[in-house]
């Protein structure tokens, strides 16, 4: 992983930390959102790409996401899988379209012959459901929380399958 990249992850996992004490504190939390997106997994990436195309065309990714969202959303990436925290958006502005919009551009970087599967979080909602969650792990436990419980707290699920 590159120096920014790390970097990059600092940041994220820091504020999202930040946004799950504030959560707890106050009464009227911080609106935000999570996406996560999973383009196949790393057996599947391996197996196509090689390990080190692989990891190319993920980077690739990265910075396709990054310069593709607001500049108050972060987006980190963690294998295979992406995160970005969403701040508030506004009731008029459909968060679903504009994820799935971002990454049909983003596959023109190379990943296409891989699935994508995609779920938005909308936190804000949830937080009676999450808030033993938001309480009792460190911002990467509610990662694998919501990856594991996608399901259920995922406000959408898309998996976009392709063919090579």
């Amino acid at each position: 992983m590159l120096r920014e990249d790390i970097e990059a992850r600092i940041i994220f996992l820091g504020a999202l930390e930040w946004l799950m004490a504030l959560t707890v504190r106050y009464a009227s939390p911080v609106k935000f959102g999570l996406v996560y997106i999973a383009y196949g997994n790393k057996n599947e990436l391996g197996e196509t790409y090689g390990a080190q195309e692989a990891a190319k065309q993920l980077a690739a990714v990265t910075v396709s996401l990054k310069n593709a969202f607001r500049k108050a959303d972060l987006v980190t990436r963690n294998g295979s899988d992406f995160w970005v925290i969403v701040p508030y958006t506004p009731a008029t502005e459909k968060l679903y379209d504009k994820v799935v919009e971002i990454l049909d551009v983003a596959e023109h970087e190379g990943l296409q012959v891989v699935d994508r599967e995609t779920s938005i979080f909308n936190l804000t909602d949830n937080i009676a459901q999450l808030d033993k969650q938001f309480k009792s792990l460190d911002a990467l436990g509610l990662l694998d929380f919501l990856k594991e419980n996608k399901e259920t707290f995922a406000e959408h699920l898309n998996v976009s399958k392709h063919s090579s």
